[in-house]
């Protein structure tokens, strides 16, 4: 029997998407295109702490660059019941500095998300897939016709990590794709891709650094409702190149 891979993928996709569709709105066409391109630098500083029976607690801070002007500060629990296998519940702060800082309704926002994390040891190799599921919430102004309260993401990230032989060095390699779930008048399209690489440097048994280039392609389609029926609708295409500098405390 010949499979037929567009229909099982479409499947799959369809399947996944059925979690979060609230808020969703029959498809309509964009018209318009507006494309951006920046550059940007992450900060992160991370404390993480171990416990027994494979708990750990992990804190967070990161500090994104100017034009995104973004903190998000985690704090997240994680369960690894068995070496092949961990899960993990988080919650984000985000603070927007580019929405000003007299209103907290503009400049607040809220993330929750859950994930669980496949990962296998070949060698030097260590292989990893992460399904994260994202629930975003703001609580600023905003007409509900066009944006939703609170939007859903499947978030994917396929990771690989080469430890160098004889070396407190690693390259890291790292693909995630976005996959936007609810939104308006769309439902579910990809809307970021995340390739990255990266170096890795374990100083000792507590800190690590880390330098690595992100491209991030981020694809967001919106539409304008306004009173007398007129909704011009956009397709937006964002190119970003990131520099990330993460400092990593294990305890």
């Amino acid at each position: 029997m010949k499979l037929d891979i567009k229909k099982i993928v479409f499947f799959t996709i369809s399947s996944l998407s059925s979690i979060c569709m609230f808020g969703s709105e029959p498809p309509i066409i964009s018209e318009e295109t507006m494309t951006k391109q920046h550059a940007e630098l992450h900060v992160i500083a991370s404390f993480v702490k171990s416990f027994e029976h494979g708990l750990k607690l992990t804190l967070e801070e990161e500090i994104r660059s100017y034009p995104a002007c973004r903190s998000h500060t985690t704090i997240a629990l994680a369960y690894t019941p068995i070496e092949y296998f961990s899960m993990s519940a988080g919650y984000v702060l985000k603070l927007y500095g580019n929405q000003g800082w007299h209103d907290p309704n503009k400049y607040l926002r809220h993330r929750v998300n859950v994930d669980a994390t496949g990962q296998v040891t070949l060698g030097q190799w260590k292989l990893s897939l992460r399904e994260r599921i994202m629930l975003d919430a703001r609580t600023d102004d905003i007409d509900i016709r066009e944006k939703n309260k609170v939007d859903c993401t499947l978030r994917s990230r396929l990771q690989a990590v080469y430890s160098i032989p004889n070396s407190p060095l690693s390259v890291v390699g790292k693909m995630e794709v976005f996959n936007t779930l609810n939104a308006k008048y769309y439902g579910q399209y990809i809307s970021e891709l995340r390739p990255e690489i990266g170096l890795q440097w374990k100083v000792n048994k507590k800190h690590t650094l880390s330098l690595a280039y992100r491209y991030n392609y981020v694809y967001g389609r919106s539409v304008n409702i306004v009173d007398d029926g007129v909704d011009p609708r956009t397709h937006e295409y964002t190119h970003k190149h990131v520099i990330l500098l993460t400092y990593k405390l294990d305890w």
